[in-house]
């Protein structure tokens, strides 16, 4: 079971939760590996459709994405975290996932990544967490993966040492369950019938795909398509 963490930042309490889950999966499935990333300081997509028209090596910022994207395709379990911040994920989190568009189901999806779960982790002080835990989840589902899950919580604090006990007794629970649910899961997980109508669908758009030619030779080299 291989498991790969992308953090917004290593400190705070969102980061607290997602360690939290990492242990309990561990305890679950000692045969667990975990490899870690911080997307701390990424520099946003800049626009230029290179992955799209030339491929994804000719992207700018290919160096520092390039690792990342191969992790996830290479794991079983993929977990996004980030605080919420002005009621939506870290800056440096959406610098991440703008450069994911070229692994979308509309363009290159992977075929690895058809039995992965997901794990969006959020925390904000009030409110917040749950439009964050829903965007980083709409990435999982862009990317064609199988499962999803949301652990979004209002900590009421600035640093998970200030967390009130009780609060963070409630949120271990959750995350307990959720740890469980994706042990069992690993390896088993099947996409749901909405998300293979779709790509059942965008067999239809590729074979008449004249503005990325790119993207039709990987349905074409995947088998997808004639």
């Amino acid at each position: 079971m291989k498991i790969v963490a992308i953090h917004s930042k290593k400190t705070g309490s969102t980061h607290a939760i997602s360690q939290m889950l990492l242990e309990e999966i561990r305890r679950l499935r000692p045969d667990a590996e975990v490899s870690e990333f911080s997307v701390a300081g990424f520099k946003p997509c800049v626009g230029c459709f290179s992955c799209f028209a030339k491929g994804e090596e000719t992207c700018p910022h290919y160096d520092s994405v390039h690792p990342l994207i191969t992790a996830m395709e290479e794991s079983d379990v993929v977990v996004l975290d980030s605080p919420t911040y002005c009621m939506g994920m870290s800056g440096a989190m959406r610098s991440f996932t703008e450069h994911l568009g070229y692994r979308w189901f509309a363009h290159r999806p992977h075929p690895a990544m058809a039995g992965k779960i997901g794990v969006a982790i959020s925390t904000t002080g009030s409110m917040g967490a749950g439009g964050v835990t829903k965007a980083l989840k709409a990435q999982f589902f862009g990317l064609g993966m199988a499962k999803y899950f949301r652990l979004g919580f209002a900590v009421m604090g600035f640093d998970w040492k200030d967390i009130n006990p009780k609060k963070k007794a409630r949120i271990r629970r959750v995350v307990r369950r959720t740890a469980r649910k994706i042990a069992a899961k690993s390896g088993k997980a099947k996409r749901g019938v909405y998300l293979r109508l779709i790509l059942w669908a965008m067999r239809f758009v590729q074979q008449r795909n004249t503005w990325f030619p790119l993207d039709r030779q990987w349905w074409q080299d995947q088998g997808w398509i004639k």
